[in-house]
């Protein structure tokens, strides 16, 4: 292999691939509907005057925009379909150019899954490149996404490049586990450097000497990638001869049109030849070179926290049940298609276009954010409903059977286990009683009269016996029960918010417990370590919490040398920024008052103790008064608001963590608000879940010359989880969807639970001087009224384990939960039953296939260990392969086992993630 330095290519002939492109948000200072309509006019026009092979036009690397197309012209479907089939009019891989820092990596796979539908509905493929031209950073586990989706180079510009990376525009980027794809990195202007040609061949050479005075310096291939184009534009005029005049002002350096596949088929045959440098991690660190915009993560933080609710119901809640449920009916394998695979892939897509960059960040208009918010809530419907069905069926509850026998109704409580490894314990419930029916329609005038509560205690049974219970609340709701060839049937019940010590379940078990009237002669055995509340006081035996005068809550864990002081905090600074950028102004404020606190929940299954806080704060900034309108306002407003703010501590019996309830009202404007959890733990670095499996992160420091242009923030994107250990003793924090932490020196954690911004651009921060965006107003961006957020915190005892997080995790995020079946006919047996064995092995999927001919397994090694683990199914499985995460299927594997219960063992190397199909 030969050397590749940069400099050895400044004075040698460059091949210099031209591919015209559009970069096309799809929503971002206009709504999807106004930028479609130019969408459009430029497809129109392509199919019209089509580009001549071997070449092509690029539409940004995603599939959506041929969907929003045909979404209006559906009568050129054959001629669009003719253009991406022969290649020289193409998109993919993805389905939507979405941050890559923020969604699950399932949802990054489903991303993937749905651009490659969308092209082979039109007869064509993605090209095998990974292109990422704009996304606000890469996660660390990008090369197992190119390598699993057969894509040889990842196409990236943010988040790389600069002083503290390797020079040069390629280097193999190496995932934790060994996984590498060929990176080609793009100039500091990004994907708009080969934007508007010039066609007069003076203009071209005077052009052309600009950009292979930046080109030439950093091609470690001799082959550079000039993309014409720039954001929503169409092909520019008069595209032929710029491409002709470039070639003529470029030589000896050779010149073609080209397209992205032609591309990377060069450039991986080249780095096979050369040698390069290796990187490794997230790529988040781009100062010096480009923008890296890592602001956002607290931007509508409303919004991340809906989408990971959003991902996790399809992800652990909706696609499990499909799964057993086709292995179950047999409806994998053998061409079979009950539409539920359909409506999954329909939710998905729902989801999915809510996760392009500009709108998942919260970095577009107050617009764009409201039709996110509609998708949030369709997606989450849509899951819904493919979880209630599913539930139903793997019960074998026939609905119509049940809507025509009403006095037959036996109230059934079901409980599901939502991980894939046994679990029992403390599962919180809702318990309804019938009270009323409720008339509807035009005979029901005149039938309504006033309802009063029961007050009923009801009783849940394992075969004969009472399962410990208590009750957390009660209230009278509506409860509508459907079928499909009947009017739904709606009554008034009482229903009981109560905790049940529910007997272990097999992972991704169902069971169904009778709930009666009264009470059994026994009961059944309760937990090892129930819950003693005090006078400002939790205690399990386990974990031990204690809130003094001053509302300072401490946190021990018994037994053990961990002892938090001051545990919740809050903390509340000025903010002058955008929606991409944070911008201190003034002093933090942390002295929350405190205004008292009460017992909500006494015991034995769970305690609860709520505080109350009220944080003074100046109600918005102000621009001084010989300042112009538009100047950056650099004070906080003299008049003061305070903010409430309302904290439940809940510990469960048996529990390992204490659970953490924020509720507050912003009445504020430009700010930052934060809760601040200490941990006892002071490390310079944190192990923080991300796609695809945990990363280390250390602060991100770089030189003043390097923060020039754009500051690094103090912050960092926030998946379900983030601990620190100093090999003695570790702290965890589990997080339910906010975006963004900062790990401090002092070993706190602060997570943001507020970022209030009224602008999506502003020019003048000193932390990014210069417009990220286009101006416009955002005043839904300060974010005012309600707003929650749950957390848990874990203090262990020794090293940390990243298997143990990820254990807590699913039981903060996924406890077991259980609901009642009102139309019941009989008590249903134990259905389901899906468990993963092995120490370190972290569940990521189970779902159906793309094409239905199996069910995907999916788990992640989170330990730098090899693990050899099993999966259990209490279904039959005859086939298993191993596959890539694009379900392409591979060897075959060993399924051992009779009858109903299945075994399949797997290795799977050091942080590595296996993907088998079974049927």
């Amino acid at each position: 292999m030969s050397a590749a330095d940069p400099s050895t290519t400044l004075d040698r002939p460059l091949d210099v691939l031209v591919v015209p492109h559009t970069h096309w948000d799809r929503e971002w200072y206009h709504p999807v509907g106004r930028l479609r309509q130019r969408l459009v006019a430029l497809v129109d026009e392509l199919l019209d005057d089509p580009v001549p092979p071997p070449g092509s036009f690029l539409l940004d690397g995603q599939g959506a925009v041929l969907d929003d197309y045909l979404a209006v012209r559906p009568e050129r479907r054959d001629a669009l379909a003719a253009a991406v089939r022969d290649g020289w009019l193409e998109a993919g891989p993805w389905y939507v150019l979405a941050d890559e820092l923020i969604p699950s990596g399932e949802a990054l796979v489903r991303n993937l899954l749905a651009g490659r539908r969308t092209l082979a509905a039109l007869g064509g493929s993605p090209p095998p490149v990974l292109y990422s031209p704009d996304a606000f950073g890469h996660a660390a586990a990008l090369p197992v996404l190119a390598r699993g989706f057969g894509c040889g180079v990842t196409i990236a510009w943010r988040g790389y490049g600069g002083a503290r990376w390797p020079d040069g525009d390629a280097a193999w980027w190496r995932a934790p586990d060994g996984e590498a794809t060929l990176l080609f990195h793009l100039p500091p202007d990004g994907y708009e450097y080969g934007s508007s040609l010039p066609a007069d061949p003076r203009r071209a050479a005077d052009r052309w000497r600009e950009m292979r005075a930046v080109l030439a310096p950093r091609a470690r291939l001799g082959l550079v990638l000039v993309q014409n184009g720039a954001d929503h534009h169409a092909r520019q005029r008069r595209w032929r001869e710029a491409l002709d005049a470039l070639r003529e002002a470029a030589a000896p350096d050779r010149v073609s049109h080209a397209s992205l596949p032609a591309f990377a088929d060069e450039a991986g045959r080249r780095a096979r030849e050369t040698e390069l440098p290796t990187v490794q991690g997230e790529l988040r660190d781009s100062y010096g070179y480009a923008w890296t915009l890592q602001g956002t993560f607290a931007t509508r933080a409303a919004q991340k926290r809906r989408n990971a609710h959003a991902q996790r119901l399809l992800e652990r809640d909706v696609e499990p049940w499909l799964a057993l449920l086709a292995l179950r009916d047999g409806v994998v394998g053998d061409g079979a298609d009950d539409g539920r695979r359909a409506l999954l892939q329909a939710a998905w897509r729902t989801l999915l276009l809510c996760h392009p960059h500009d709108t998942l960040c919260g970095c577009s208009t107050d617009e764009v954010a409201r039709a996110a918010d509609a998708r949030f809530d369709d997606a989450i419907a849509q899951g819904r409903g493919l979880r209630s069905d599913a539930l139903a069926l793997l019960l074998g509850h026939d609905a119509d059977a049940a809507r025509e026998q009403r006095s037959a109704w036996r109230p059934t409580l079901v409980v599901r286990n939502r991980a894939a490894r046994a679990r029992g314990g403390a599962t919180e419930v809702e318990l309804a009683t019938f009270v009323r029916d409720v008339a509807v329609g035009p005979g029901s005038a005149g039938t309504w009269r006033p309802v009063k509560p029961l007050g009923a205690t009801p009783h849940v049974r394992a075969g004969d016996d009472d399962l410990p219970l208590q009750i957390l609340g009660r209230a009278l709701r509506h409860d509508r029960v459907e079928a499909p060839r009947h009017y739904p049937d709606d009554d008034i019940v009482e229903a009981a918010r109560a905790v049940v010590w529910v007997p272990r379940l097999d992972g991704h078990e169902v069971r169904a417990f009778a709930i009666a009237a009264t009470a059994a002669e026994s009961g059944a055995a309760g937990p090892s370590h129930p819950v003693r509340v005090g006078d400002g006081t939790l205690d399990n035996g386990l974990l031990g919490v204690a809130v003094d005068a001053r509302g300072r809550v401490s946190l021990r864990a018994l037994g053990g040398a961990v002892h938090v002081e001051s545990l919740v905090g809050f903390e509340d600074v000025g903010d002058a920024g955008d929606t991409y950028t944070h911008s201190p102004v003034g002093a933090p404020l942390r002295s929350a008052w405190f205004a008292g606190a009460k017992t909500v929940d006494r015991g034995p299954l769970r305690g609860t103790l709520e505080l109350r806080y009220r944080l003074r704060v100046p109600a918005a900034l102000r621009v001084e008064p010989d300042a112009d309108t538009f100047s950056r306002p650099t004070k906080r407003a003299g008049r003061h608001v305070e903010i409430p703010l309302t904290v439940r501590l809940s510990l469960d019996a048996d529990a390992s963590f204490v659970r953490v309830h924020v509720r507050g009202d912003n009445v504020a404007r430009d700010h930052r608000l934060r809760v601040v959890f200490a941990s006892g733990v002071r490390s310079e670095s944190v192990l923080a879940d991300a796609a695809l499996g945990p990363v280390v992160r250390t602060p991100i420091a770089v030189p003043a010359g390097d923060a020039v242009a754009e500051r690094p923030p103090d912050t960092a994107p926030l998946h379900r989880w983030v601990a620190r250990t100093d090999g003695q003793r570790t702290s965890a924090l589990v997080s339910d969807g906010l975006g963004e932490y900062e790990a401090r020196p002092d070993g706190a954690i602060a997570v943001t639970l507020v970022r209030a911004v009224g602008e999506l651009s502003r020019p003048d921060l000193p932390e990014r001087p210069g417009h990220a965006g286009w101006p416009v107003a955002t005043p839904e961006a300060q974010c005012p009224g309600p707003f929650e957020a749950r957390f848990a915190v874990a203090l262990l005892d020794g090293p940390l384990d990243p298997a143990a997080v990820e254990r807590l995790a699913d039981d903060v995020l996924l406890p077991l939960c259980g609901e009642t079946l009102r139309p019941a006919l009989v008590l249903p047996p134990p259905a389901g039953g899906l468990t993963l064995d092995g120490d370190g092995l972290a569940f990521s999927c189970a779902k159906p296939s793309d094409d239905g001919e199996w069910v995907v397994l999916r788990c992640v090694n989170a330990t730098d260990r090899e693990v050899r683990g099993v999966w259990r199914l209490r279904v039959p499985v005859r086939d298993a392969v191993a596959a890539r995460l694009d379900e392409t299927p591979g060897a075959s594997l060993a399924v051992e086992g009779a009858g109903d219960e299945s075994r399949l063992p797997i290795v799977v190397p050091p942080r590595g993630v296996s993907t088998v199909l079974v049927r």
